[in-house]
């Protein structure tokens, strides 16, 4: 909240715009959070920033705040734990502010702590500022972070903990421990994020000698401060209404000189917090993470009734059924019914629906003013359910999804081992892509959507990527190789391009047909069980294959393909018996279902040519 209630206008829209230059100066990419007409904006324009800065009436959100302002449409400025909330949740594992809050002088009466703390103790991130806000109880504040298991250090040569406008504080309180430079604190963060811990982590930056208040030192700040509450006491000032009661005070006795050291302080913290992030971003990144980048629609099934006669200007009878959709998205769900937390989708949208909002797969959106949501409509047979024709208005990721959108998310494209991309993206896209995953060393994951004539964007880029799925048609146009046999082309195809290392190529009823490493594999497709003979959905079946087989993978690269084989076939059959386009019985599936699977239904041959 320092660009809403954290310093006077202008000086706070000046600030901030600063902060955000310090940050892309020392090579990360500025975040700002806020919440924006009901709705939690990551990263602000200028204008929303400007606008943010210079309204009236501007809320301040913590974490039980949040479903009010939004439900509300209001627009708010996030406190220390609304933010860390919303940055887990993105994420974002570390970010600068000035002071966070703590536990008020008079806490033995009133109570008074702030919900800060008790997110330091729940949220895994990393909050870099200057200590606590300085008109706090410094010692019960750290003694209470102690309680919820929040590491506290102090970056600097000693581990004294600042006291916001001064470098330490007249109780004598300490941090855990000094972290002395940022490759230090880079690994801090790191472990931390390895060890899975359900709580964050404190570094407190003292702000520079040359820049410390300097009236006085901190014992006439100190005194400012006690005789401020004290006059808050006897005006009848309580609540929340007294913390700007006393920094107003302090400006106004320092001559304004408080507003110049604060700025300096979360100039400071901003250059630690990105040089920090820099740091982290350069250490191996976790193998199992993966993000994919695509489609995510509003999908209108429609499946016609058996006896329909097709009479020009009449309605047809038909069965309805709307979803979120998109290959990329119904991967993303699949995998989070699979319980992989280390997934994420990227994509665009248009003014996002309540149907979009309501979801739970993790996904990182970015909403494009005057697009439109991209949507698909199926039309489906009435007794075989398979798709008889569909139509898309998909334009938004050849316009939105652009080279120019990759960069502006590369630290979050990168931090993954795994990037899996759909055939919706344009072919200058993928080309660019491409170029990231192989810059940075990373596995690209091509999976086809919308046929083959989309399916050949990636033909060119063959010798670049790792693993492919697509259908017998996708991969004949891919090839362009229909006249020989399936199996020959497939052989070839690892022939001519050494990174390959998987191939999926689904063929419905007959099962599917895989390349590993350049041997040939057929696997049949699973018996469906007695109680399932009506196949009521083929439109994700292929998708939750690929999510079966990308669900192993990440648990073991390729080492055991048979496993993964397994994993997909499984999470397939359960979705052609659902209603929906992605089974919600996915979730079911575990490591003791998948080895039934291996001993006692998995039914293959290799391949010799």
């Amino acid at each position: 909240a320092i660009l809403t209630h954290g310093l006077p206008r202008p000086i706070n829209i000046e600030t901030c715009l600063h902060i955000e230059q310090i940050i892309r100066e020392n090579g990360s990419i500025p975040a700002t959070i806020a919440i924006l007409n009901g709705r939690i904006k990551v990263g602000l324009t200028q204008t929303e920033l400007e606008q943010l800065g210079s309204s009236n009436h501007i809320e301040k959100a913590s974490r039980r705040d949040l479903s009010y302002l939004i439900s509300h449409h209001a627009s708010a400025g996030t406190t220390v734990a609304a933010t860390m909330l919303i940055a887990h949740r993105c994420g974002i594992r570390l970010f600068a502010t000035g002071g966070i809050g703590g536990v008020h002088r008079d806490s033995n009466t009133t109570n008074d702590i702030s919900s800060d703390l008790d997110e330091l103790g729940r949220t895994p991130v990393c909050v870099i500022s200057s200590g606590v806000k300085s008109i706090l109880d410094i010692p019960k504040t750290l003694e209470y972070l102690e309680t919820k298991g929040v590491g506290v250090y102090t970056f600097g040569d000693t581990n004294e903990f600042p006291n916001f406008f001064t470098r330490s504080n007249e109780f004598g309180s300490r941090s855990c421990a000094a972290i002395r430079t940022i490759d230090e604190a880079a690994r801090l963060v790191r472990s931390m994020i390895d060890l899975k811990l359900d709580s964050g982590l404190l570094l407190a930056v003292p702000i520079d000698k040359n820049d410390e208040l300097e009236v006085g030192g901190g014992e006439k700040i100190e005194g400012i401060i006690r005789e401020s509450l004290k006059q808050a006491t006897e005006k009848g000032i309580t609540g929340s209404k007294v913390t700007p009661f006393v920094l107003g005070e302090i400006r106004r006795q320092t001559g304004n000189k408080s507003i110049e050291t604060n700025q300096k302080l979360i100039y400071k913290n901003a250059r630690i917090a990105s040089q920090i992030a820099v740091a982290l971003s350069a250490f191996k990144s976790d193998s199992s993470s993966l993000i994919i980048i695509g489609a995510r629609n509003i999908d209108l099934h429609i499946q016609l009734n058996a006896d329909f006669i097709l009479n020009k200007g009449s309605t047809i009878p038909c069965r309805l059924r709307q979803n979120l959709g998109g290959v990329a998205y119904n991967v993303t769900h699949a995998l989070h019914l699979l319980k992989n937390h280390s997934i994420r989708l990227l994509t665009v949208s248009g003014t996002l629906t309540s149907l979009i909002n309501e979801d739970s797969t993790p996904t990182l959106i970015h909403e494009i003013k005057d697009e439109s949501t991209a949507s698909y409509v199926s039309v489906l047979d009435s007794k075989t359910s398979e798709l008889i024709c569909g139509f898309g208005d998909m334009g938004i990721y050849e316009r939105q999804i652009t080279p120019t959108f990759l960069d502006k998310n590369l630290s979050t494209i990168i931090k993954n081992q795994w990037i899996m991309f759909d055939a919706n993206l344009s072919q200058l896209t993928i080309e660019h892509l491409i170029k990231i995953g192989t810059k940075y060393k990373k596995y690209l994951v091509f999976i086809s959507a919308g046929g083959p004539n989309k399916a050949r964007r990636i033909s060119k880029y063959l010798k670049d990527i790792h693993v492919l799925f697509c259908n017998r048609l996708e991969f004949e146009a891919i090839t362009e190789s229909s006249s020989s046999s399936l199996e020959f082309n497939l052989k070839n195809l690892f022939k001519n391009n050494s990174k390959l290392k998987l191939v999926c190529i689904t063929m419905g009823v007959d099962g599917v047909l895989i390349g590993i490493n350049g041997q040939l594999k057929k696997y049949k497709a699973l018996n469906l069980d007695k109680e399932q003979h009506d196949i009521r959905n083929v439109t994700g079946a292929g998708d939750s294959f690929a999510a079966g087989v990308m669900n192993q993978l990440l648990k073991a690269d390729f080492e055991n393909i048979d496993r993964a084989i397994a994993c997909g076939l499984l999470a397939a059959k359960l979705t052609l018996t659902s209603p929906n386009t992605i089974s919600e019985q996915l979730k079911m599936i575990d490591d003791i279902m998948i080895d039934e699977i291996c001993l006692k239904q998995l039914r293959y041959e290799n391949i010799d040519l």
